[in-house]
């Protein structure tokens, strides 16, 4: 089963703001023209808007669109509970992201007919306790199951069922196959002509390797409705994958000194968030996207660590090596490769001064407020806004 929230963090606005209901609503993280859309609601998507939008850009299309600035310890409080009420239905359940999960009914529903009951309860839980909107899919495999969720919504309940599968992929545009993403389908369809998964199959694994390399055993198998992913329970997964923050600079820039002081504010943020989960870093991953929006990443592979200091210097030698003749439009900074314990030898130590100066300004800031005390090198950021 694949259980996905409907237009998840406007679907909260709009039960928490009931007159936001029937109108065009998208939630941002910056509420400015320079960001971007997180989540429409469907209103909003009938005028073209959707996610990753720059404002600007939904703006032209949806001139009343009506902005909200994102809670996300809201959403994040709303999810953790949706999550609980969807393991009081099975022992194995794999969140996928904020708003989406996996259940494995494996052992709950002798049958299709029995999981569809299972489905239809879990609507009706969740809209009782929450009044939020869900969309079910149900099928033999993760791909199916999200296909079927993708078909279903909003708010709907959908199966296909083993024998019915490959009449979905034949009519299915190939861009609802979860994984191929919108590069991928523009390839598929301007090198080949695929226009849905059932004209997939018809392309020999061998001509697909020649363009996709390892990616096309996964092409191959997802146009036949093939995955073998396992549902891996949440209570089985070690950790974070990873821990990121970026920002959309209020204006294109390639000034040196600005985008480090960005950089400084993104690597406290970011350590910040490791040092509240306990978690190291060992490799430290920069994204720069440029005016143009072409977008690039280089990752470091580190020591661990949790420190400002450590993961701000990476990021300038990181950023030094990238081309900086064009201007900057967003910089993002990613610790992953994580661990909860980090080895130390007789040769390494952390630096501990930059320890004590993390953990204060974290007790200063969680006591008085997240603008009590900041990096002196930020402190013009808003003025140059």
């Amino acid at each position: 089963m694949h259980a996905d929230m409907d237009a998840f963090f406007v679907s909260v606005e709009v039960r928490d703001k009931p007159w936001l209901k029937g109108k065009p609503v998208a939630v941002s993280g910056d509420i400015s023209t320079r960001s971007v859309i997180a989540t429409a609601s469907y209103e909003a998507r009938k005028c073209g808007v959707h996610s990753a939008m720059p404002i600007f850009k939904a703006l032209n299309l949806c001139p009343n669109l009506i902005l909200i600035k994102a809670d996300h310890k809201k959403y994040e409080e709303v999810s953790a509970k949706i999550i609980k009420t969807l393991s009081s239905y099975s022992p194995s359940v794999e969140t996928a992201s904020i708003d989406e999960a996996f259940l494995d009914l494996t052992y709950i529903s002798k049958d299709f007919e029995e999981a569809k009951t299972v489905g239809e309860k879990i609507k009706n839980e969740i809209h009782a306790k929450f009044r939020l909107p869900l969309t079910i899919g149900i099928s033999s495999n993760k791909l199916l199951s999200k296909l079927a969720s993708k078909i279903g919504k909003p708010n709907g309940l959908k199966i296909i069922l083993p024998e019915e599968k490959d009449l979905f992929l034949k009519n299915t545009p190939i861009e609802k196959i979860s994984g191929i993403g919108t590069k991928t389908a523009k390839l598929l369809k301007h090198k080949f002509g695929v226009q849905t998964p059932g004209d997939l199959r018809e392309i020999p694994l061998l001509t697909l390797y020649s363009t996709f390399k390892s990616r096309a055993i996964f092409l191959y198998n997802a146009a036949r409705g093939i995955d073998t992913t396992p549902i891996i329970p949440d209570y089985e997964k070690e950790h974070q994958k990873s821990i990121g923050n970026s920002m959309t600079l209020p204006f294109d820039t390639n000034n040196t000194s600005y985008l480090y002081s960005v950089l400084k504010h993104l690597s406290y943020v970011v350590a910040k968030r490791l040092r509240e989960n306990k978690l190291y870093a060992q490799n430290i991953i920069i994204t720069v996207r440029y005016s143009d929006f072409r977008t690039i990443t280089r990752q470091v592979k580190i020591r661990p660590t949790n420190t400002s200091k450590v993961i701000y210097l990476i990021s300038i030698k990181i950023l030094k090596e990238v081309q900086l003749n064009r201007k900057i439009r967003l910089l993002g900074i990613t610790a992953s490769n994580l661990i909860s314990s980090p080895v130390i030898t007789l040769f390494e130590s952390f630096d501990k001064r930059e320890e004590i100066i993390d953990k204060t300004m974290d007790i200063l800031k969680a006591k008085y407020g997240k603008n009590i005390t900041n990096y002196a090198t930020l402190m013009n950021i808003k003025q140059r806004t």
